[in-house]
């Protein structure tokens, strides 16, 4: 296939188009930003960044999804996100700690449970018809019982966790293999179940620090913004040894209590001992890196508020976890076009972004990764000659970056500018 080279990198036709599609957003988005050291970048931002200025598209209409595409999903084509909150700031906010999960990694919230006080939901996906043999079983069933009831493994949980709701999402359909998991669906589920006036949706190999509840609420004083994120800085945890079955992981925290760090110093010592890094530091730093975990764990201040304000992305591969406001009509949801693994978080993210939000770092608390078997999701995406899973999702970005383009014109946050290039 014929391309054109990029600072020393060949384009494919593919990448071509999509470069043509998005340069008038972000010129180098293909590309991806190259960060040249912490301190070579403006934070200001600039308007040559983002492309020329451009008019809101809002008074055109919006096109439907294609024909071919599943007429239950929701996407962004039907969401309904130009409502305010009809109710009034609170005084007391309460906050909903909102995953996604399949029956055999439910042993991950056994420390989160311990942790989060306040409500949390789980989505648990599960196929009736193989989910039947688990090591998440915390009562004896048979495998004809498990078949016909696949939650008697998690009964025991009501009363070791009461303040998790567990909702039931079946296979839906039977050609559906795991590496298509409907991960958008799923916390969209668990985003209609919200009675809270805030909510953090996290994947459930996350595990917050032990004040990070009530850090929030204090933070929150600062952030009275109906369209205002606060960031949660998120670390990973490094794998002490091998990790290929839930029983090898699990033992780690029974083996070392503080194994996953639960207060910031805990989080310091281990970032030192460098038993943990910023999450997926390794191998997508775009992911997190405009939170600027590093600085933000050497800041003396950042056990105290207020929040730090971002002024401007690095990457539109940005893909933070936030903490939001809850209303209908006016929170997004996740369009579900994106399934199985990659982008479906960092879509969430950008369209907040086109949307107008602000983000802020929240000081002191944080969330940290669990080291666990690669998922077939995962695995998927990263065999790209046996499966179609990563071309696809990074074809549907860029398509979904124009359509939040075309929707909402060009977002206020700009991109941030390098000064110059270190070689």
């Amino acid at each position: 296939m014929e391309g054109e080279e990029h600072e020393g990198r060949v384009i494919g036709k593919l990448m071509l188009e999509q470069l043509e599609v998005l340069k008038g957003i972000v010129p180098d988005w293909a590309t991806r930003n190259i960060v040249f050291g912490s301190n070579d970048y403006d934070e200001e931002g600039s308007e040559d960044g983002d492309g020329a200025s451009r008019e809101s598209a809002d008074a055109e209409p919006h096109d439907e999804p294609s024909n071919d595409e599943d007429p239950f999903l929701r996407t962004l084509q039907r969401m309904d996100t130009s409502q305010t909150c009809t109710e009034a700031w609170p005084t007391n906010p309460s906050i909903s700690l909102v995953m996604q999960s399949t029956l055999d990694r439910l042993w991950l919230l056994e420390e989160t449970c311990k942790r989060w006080t306040d409500p949390i939901i789980v989505v648990v996906y599960y196929d009736a018809l193989s989910d039947v043999n688990t090591d998440t079983a915390a009562v004896d069933a048979s495998e004809h019982e498990l078949a016909h009831e696949p939650w008697l493994p998690i009964l025991d949980w009501t009363n070791r966790c009461p303040q998790v709701t567990f909702i039931p999402f079946s296979k839906q359909d039977p050609t559906e293999e795991s590496w298509q998991y409907p991960i958008n669906k799923l916390r969209n589920v668990g985003l209609d179940n919200i009675e809270t006036t805030h909510f953090l949706v996290v994947d459930i190999d996350f595990i917050p620090s032990s004040n990070l509840p009530y850090v929030i609420k204090e933070n929150l004083k600062h952030v009275t913004g109906e369209r205002d994120a606060l960031v949660i800085p998120a670390f990973e945890r490094v794998t002490p040894r091998g990790c290929s079955k839930p029983s090898e992981c699990r033992s780690f925290l029974r083996e070392d209590t503080s194994f996953i760090p639960s207060t910031f110093d805990e989080l310091k010592a281990c970032h030192d001992a460098k038993d943990c890094i910023v999450f997926q530091s390794r191998n997508n730093w775009e992911g997190h890196f405009t939170t600027n975990s590093e600085s933000w764990l050497r800041n003396e201040n950042a056990a105290s508020g207020p929040p730090r304000r971002i002024s401007c992305f690095h990457s539109f591969r940005y893909e933070p976890y936030v903490v939001l406001r809850y209303c209908d009509n006016m929170t997004p949801l996740y369009d579900e076009r994106f399934y199985g693994y990659g982008k479906n978080k960092i879509e969430y993210i950008s369209h907040l972004r086109f949307l107008n939000y602000g983000f802020r770092i929240l000081p002191e608390g944080f969330i940290v990764h669990h080291p666990h078997p690669e998922s077939d999701a995962k695995s998927s995406w990263n065999d790209s000659e046996g499966f179609d899973l990563h071309s696809k999702m990074d074809q549907l970005y860029p398509t979904f970056l124009k359509e939040l383009y075309d929707r909402y014109g060009k977002p206020d946050l700009p991109q941030c500018q390098h000064k110059k290039n270190k070689v």
